[in-house]
């Protein structure tokens, strides 16, 4: 279960069903696809924290794991043009202000 929460590790197989790889090259190859594998230790808390991922599922642990493994998306670029307009007049007021310490004249 734990295991669903890195989209992009491969669950054990060809494609999304995990067959298909039985023809090809060799049987080994077949056979020896890549999974992942889930190694922790925790401690005791820990492992309180952690122990909504073992069953019983209730509706509460489903719920709260699915929040966890939600998709997230990144910040909004929406605002970006502003925040550097922003930062271009912080950057030239500081600089001004430094040019004026160090002996330059007003503008």
């Amino acid at each position: 279960m734990m295991q669903m929460g890195v989209d992009t590790l491969p669950f054990g197989g060809v494609g999304n069903s995990g067959l298909g790889a039985y023809h090809g090259k060799a049987s080994f190859d077949t056979f020896t696809h890549k999974k992942s594998c889930l190694i922790k230790n925790f401690a005791a808390i820990g492992e309180k924290l952690a122990s909504g991922r073992y069953p019983p599922y209730t509706d509460g642990k489903l719920s709260f794991i699915s929040m966890l493994m939600r998709k997230r998306h990144g910040p909004s670029l929406k605002y970006l043009p502003y925040l550097l307009t922003f930062a271009l007049g912080a950057s030239v007021a500081y600089g001004i202000t430094v040019w004026q310490k160090m002996g330059g004249e007003e503008l």
